[in-house]
Order: structure tokens, then C-alpha cells, then sequence
């Protein structure tokens, strides 16, 4: 670590954090019960035994603790107690919350109704799980509520699948005039006048053709569709995003890229490794990716508002069917994880958020439970090919990070990850241990190359001015990950459902590096600031251009840059003037169409700020991506106004992605 650490303790800070938390869960105290035995007496023993295994050999390094006599009583003794621990679903309670909705909402507390009838649905048992209550239909009982809750909101969609639902729990509607009457009133609010006839017209044959029935069903629709479109009217419409198209089409190279970038440089990270270069000349506002997450997970404090598989804002939750831990957007969405990862995480959720684990370490985990099978895990770190910088990373950090593998891979054992065992034990097969390694190895790569994803928090009327940035989850993206970061990024990162997309925010010249940002930007942190947190963070030394030539901050930022020499075969930069002289080509230059299209540039960067007051904002990022392109053609940064721009083209392209209403 000596020569990528200039501050141990602080990296020791950082590290800890991606890993556990220090002051919530067990977890910690688990370490300290086995470290104990490395003290006094057995002191050198990270160095002399656990040390000695080969770093980046992470199955070894994983075996070593169940085997050897100074740690493996401590580590077996805590992992023989792993059992689940989750949010059990309890029939008694939905009842009590269904009954509540319904009262509320008969006072005309729209809200509270539906925050309750939600914790009816999610609280709810499978059909014929308790008998007892509803008789066996408490789920199909709480999802017709917060239907009828969802009409009364005007909101069609949500209620017909609430319906839906409710029919493939188990509640009758052969015979239900009534079920009938809610689905044409779905329609009627979903502005489907056909098929809510045809279920007006069923409902009116199993009321026992009741003409009045009928005609008071149809007012009924017909107020609906008043109510719904004046509620329309009312609010403010937000554009549906949509994901973009890729600058001059999809790679075959890389996942998610434009045909414009590609991969260079090598394997070996002491040099540089591998990263994205432009592969040819590259605008400001080009889509150079648009990749899915290779994996992704929430953070639990956004379990209840979010979906935990898309990451799409909740209107009206899903439920797992065993837990009330997480929360879908969609059947669909729910059935797909159930499928895949949750059926594995589902019975230990909470064990593990008490755990006090990071996000990292569920991601670790969830590249694991995802892959669905052991023989399919076992080649997750090959198929990714993160960096872990296992050879620098110090050894008491490195045994953290195998105790926490060794309970990662309990809770897999205990769900039966690898099918039924043949022994409650602890101690690891050839296989688990396989499996542990590749945990151990994510939970050191992930540190380096997990992404937060986030979505726009809008608070008031103008979306733009009210946008907050919420960081909801975090993902790893194959492609994403091989981007080198520079404090002026090249990229603009925004998020889609859990889907990374990133805009060039300045143009790249063919071979180029196409950087992001780690999060350390020049505009708004010191250069000392920057340095410390990278090398601490990340592990490296930064030296890009702002690094280099130590660029002053947003408030001090020169608004006279450097100028282009005029001569196209020359490379030279001259002092901001109207004349002079080239230092590197020796020939006189006058700066007169300079400064008129620099003018030009303010010019256009004046309209795309009105632009984006006026919420057009794709006009607005036109603008902006344009006289950034020119400002380059004459000048180099640092110059205030176009940084001021390229951080508005940011918040434009951030606007194409996640967004919700406070």
C-alpha cells in the first residue's frame, strides 16, 4: 500500500465504510470476537499465516479461516447460529389495516387510505395460508380494497391490476356483478369506452338485468372520465423518458457502447489497464452508452418506495408473497425475482441489514444469488474482470472481507444456494468455498467499480429548479466500469430504471479518454481534497489535466481562457488578447473572430439557461451542447462559462432519467 497510500488511517476510514458499518449491527462485533485470538500472544498471525497466502487466491485465503486452530472456533461457532430472520406476513394485521382503509376512506382521507390499504396488501399471506382469517383470502380481501381506494384516486391502471390480482388470489368473480362494476370503472378511467361497455354490459347480466343498476353505472363512468380528465388537466404533465439511441449505433465489442468508443490499453493495472478511448472524434450531447446493470440492489431505506427489481417508483406496491421486506412495481417485475435472486435472500433480509453490511456486500451477494445457480456464480468474477487490487490491500482489511464472505456464504447454504446439504456445518465443499472466493473477490472489486444510481427528487412546480439528487441503489456495469475518472469528466451520467446512460458533456478527439467522474470534481473540491480522497478511496493517483495544472474552483474561475493559435497546422496557446505572437510557431496571430465566437458562445449558452427555465430542455441541451463544441474550436478550459454550461447540460440529461415528485 506504500505507494498508493499517503494517508493509511484515512484509507482505512474508506475502506471500512464500503464494507460495514461501524457503528449498527453485529457484524463488527463478529470481528472483534475472532480477532481477539491475532492479538497478543498470535500478533504476527495475519502477517505470518493468513498473509501468506497468495493475495487474489481468495478461495484460500476463505478456507483458511474454517481450518486454522486461532480463528476457526470463534468464526465456526457464530456461523452455526445463522438462521432467517425476515418481516413474516401476518393475516391478523392486514385485516386490521384493510378495515382502517376502508373507514378513512368513506371520510374522504384519500391518502391515508391508500397508505393503509398498501399495508393491508403487503402484510397479506399467500391464498390458504391462514385459514383462519378471510378464509384464506386476506391477500385477494386487502388488494379489492386498495382497488376501490385507486378508483376514488382516479387511477384506472393501477386498480385493474389490483382486480386482477385479487381474481388470481382466489376471490370470486364468476358470478360478482360487482367485480364486473370495478373493472368498467377501470376502463372508463383508462379512457377505454369499449371494454368498459363490455364489462358494464356483464355486469348488468349477473345483477339480474336491473336496468337502474345499470344506468347508475354509467353515470358513474361517465363522472369518472370527467373527474379524470379535469384531475389531467390540473396537474403537471412530466415527459415519459424513454432511453436514447446510441451515437452511430451499438458496438459489437462492448456492452451498451456506441460503435464511437472501444476498449484500450491492457490487463496491466500497474500501468494503466484497460480503459474506454474515443474511436472517433466525439461532440458534446453524443449517447455513448446505454447498459443495463450487470447487477444492481436498493438501498433498504428506499424499500418501501421504490421497486427492488427495476428501481421504478411505486404507485401501488407488489408484494413478495413470503416476506413484507421488499416491495415490486409489477407482478412481472415481482415474479422475475422471486424466480431469480429473492428466492434466495428472501428468508434473510433483515439478518443481513442487521448485519450492518454495506451495500456492496449485497451486491456482492445478489451477483451471486442472481446467477441462480453455483456453477454460474463460479464464473461471475472471470466474466466481469474488475480490478481488486487484492496486492495492495492490507492484510488485516483483507481478513474483514473474508469474514464477511464467510457469512455471505452461510446465508447462501442456510436458503440452499447449493440445494439441500447433507450437514448443518458450517465448513465449506470445494464448491461453496469456490463460491466464497468469488464473493471475497466482489466484495474487493465492487469498492473500486460500483456506480450509485440515482433519480431526480423534484420538490416544487419547476422541474428543473426543485431537482435534488437521491441516490437510490447502487449497480456494476461491465462497461461502465472501464472508464477512468478525470476531475473535469467527458461524460454526463444518468440513470433509466437501473439502465446507465451517459451523454458526452464536452468533445473528445479520436483517442482520447473517455473519462467520468468519480465523484471528485474540480468545480466544487480543492485539489488537496481531491488527491486525498482518490488516493484513500480509489487508490490512485490522479493526474489529469485539472490535477496537473491545479485549476481554481467555481467561485475563482477565470472568464478569460487560454486561446487556440488560428494557425490550423499549429498547437500552440496564447494569454487571452487581441493580438500577439505564437511562442510555438513564431507567427502573429489576431484573436478578432476568436472573441466573436466566444461572444457567440455566451450568446448561446444565455438562450439554453432560458430554455431550461422555460422546462424545454431538449432544446436547451442543443443549445448548450453547441456552444460548448465551439468554445473548444478557439479556447481551452478553464473558462467559467463553459463550465457553468456543461454542468446545465448535465442537469439536462439528468432530467432524461429517474425522476419523482416530492
Amino acid at each position: 500500500m506504500a505507494s498508493i497510500d499517503s494517508d493509511p488511517l484515512y484509507t482505512s476510514i474508506c475502506s471500512d465504510k464500503t464494507l460495514h458499518s461501524q457503528k449498527e449491527g453485529f457484524f463488527n462485533a463478529f470481528y472483534w470476537t475472532v480477532a481477539e485470538n491475532f492479538t497478543g500472544q498470535n500478533e504476527h498471525w495475519l502477517r505470518d499465516v493468513f498473509g501468506k497466502v497468495q493475495p487474489g487466491n481468495d478461495s484460500a485465503k476463505l478456507q483458511l479461516i474454517y481450518e486454522d486452530p486461532t480463528v476457526c472456533f470463534e468464526v465456526l461457532g457464530t456461523l452455526e447460529h445463522v438462521k432467517p430472520v425476515f418481516r413474516a406476513k401476518d393475516a391478523k394485521f392486514s385485516w386490521q389495516r384493510r378495515e382502517q382503509a376502508t373507514k378513512v376512506l368513506n371520510e374522504g382521507k384519500m391518502q391515508q387510505a391508500m397508505m393503509l390499504a398498501s399495508q393491508a396488501v403487503m402484510k397479506a399471506p399467500a391464498q390458504g395460508v391462514d385459514l383462519h382469517i378471510d378464509q384464506g383470502l386476506t391477500l385477494a380481501c386487502a388488494l379489492w380494497t386498495r382497488a376501490e381506494v385507486l378508483i376514488r384516486m382516479l387511477d384506472g391502471k393501477h386498480a385493474l391490476r389490483d382486480l386482477q390480482m385479487a381474481a388470481k388470489a382466489g376471490f370470486p368473480v364468476k358470478a360478482n356483478g360487482e367485480y364486473y362494476g370495478k373493472i368498467a370503472k377501470c376502463y372508463a378511467l383508462m379512457d377505454d369506452m369499449k371494454r368498459a361497455e363490455v364489462s358494464a354490459k356483464l355486469f348488468h347480466q349477473l345483477a339480474g338485468f336491473d336496468d337502474y343498476r345499470l344506468q347508475r353505472l354509467r353515470e358513474d363512468l361517465d363522472d369518472l372520465r370527467t373527474l379524470k380528465a379535469e384531475d389531467t388537466a390540473m396537474k403537471p404533465q412530466d415527459p415519459k423518458p424513454m432511453l436514447p439511441e446510441l451515437a452511430g449505433g451499438a458496438s459489437q465489442e462492448l456492452k451498451g457502447a456506441s460503435k464511437k468508443i472501444t476498449l484500450s490499453g491492457t490487463r496491466d493495472e500497474s500501468i494503466k489497464g484497460r480503459y474506454i478511448v474515443a474511436a472517433e472524434d466525439l461532440e458534446p450531447g453524443e449517447t455513448v452508452l446505454v447498459e443495463p446493470a450487470y447487477g444492481a440492489c436498493l438501498y433498504p431505506r428506499f424499500f418501501g418506495t421504490n421497486c427492488n427489481l427495476c428501481f421504478t417508483k411505486l404507485s401501488a406496491s407488489v408484494p413478495c408473497l413470503d416476506c413484507c421486506g421488499v416491495a415490486f412495481c409489477s407482478p412481472e417485475c415481482r415474479d422475475l425475482a422471486c424466480a431469480g435472486y429473492h428466492r434466495f435472500e428472501c428468508h434473510f433480509m433483515d439478518l443481513m441489514i442487521g448485519s450492518g453490511m454495506s451495500i456492496l456486500c449485497h451486491l456482492a451477494l445478489r451477483l451471486v444469488t442472481q446467477a441462480g445457480t453455483p456453477e454460474k456464480a463460479i464464473e461471475i468474477a472471470n466474466d466481469l474482470g474488475l480490478c481488486a487490487h487484492a496486492e495492495h490491500r492490507n492484510q488485516e482489511d483483507y481478513f474483514r472481507r473474508t469474514l464477511m464472505a464467510a457469512f455471505l456464504l452461510r446465508c447462501l447454504q442456510k436458503a440452499e444456494f447449493f440445494g439441500r446439504r447433507k450437514t448443518e456445518a458450517a465448513e465449506p465443499t470445494p464448491q461453496e468455498a469456490k463460491v466464497g472466493g468469488v464473493i471475497l473477490e466482489l466484495l474487493q472489486s465492487l469498492q473500486f467499480n460500483a456506480h450509485e444510481i440515482y433519480e431526480l427528487k423534484i420538490g416544487g412546480d419547476h422541474r428543473i429548479d426543485s431537482a435534488k439528487v437521491q441516490y437510490i441503489g447502487v449497480g456494476v456495469y461491465k462497461t461502465g466500469a472501464m472508464l477512468n475518472h478525470d476531475c473535469h469528466s467527458g461524460v454526463s451520467r444518468s440513470f433509466l430504471k437501473t439502465t446507465m446512460v451517459l451523454h458526452t458533456s464536452r468533445p473528445l478527439a479520436k483517442g482520447d479518454s473517455v473519462p467520468e467522474n468519480y465523484g471528485m470534481h474540480f468545480l466544487r473540491q480543492p485539489l488537496p481534497v481531491r488527491q486525498k480522497v482518490l488516493r484513500s478511496r480509489y487508490w490512485f493517483k490522479c493526474d489529469c489535466k485539472a490535477c496537473f495544472e491545479d485549476w481554481p474552483m467555481l467561485e475563482k474561475l477565470t472568464e478569460k481562457p487560454k486561446l487556440r493559435c488560428p494557425h490550423p497546422d499549429c498547437t500552440g496557446l496564447l494569454n487571452y488578447a487581441p493580438k500577439g505572437k505564437c511562442f510555438k510557431c513564431n507567427r502573429s496571430v489576431n484573436f478578432e473572430s476568436a472573441f466573436k465566437i466566444l461572444r457567440q458562445c455566451e450568446d448561446l449558452y444565455d438562450e439554453g439557461a432560458k430554455k431550461m427555465s422555460q422546462e424545454r430542455v431538449e432544446e436547451a441541451a442543443q443549445l448548450l451542447s453547441k456552444g460548448i463544441s465551439m468554445f473548444y474550436q478557439v479556447a481551452v478550459p478553464p473558462f467559467k462559462a463553459t463550465h457553468l454550461a456543461e454542468e446545465s447540460l448535465r442537469s439536462c440529461f439528468a432530467d432524461f432519467g429517474n425522476t419523482s415528485r416530492v
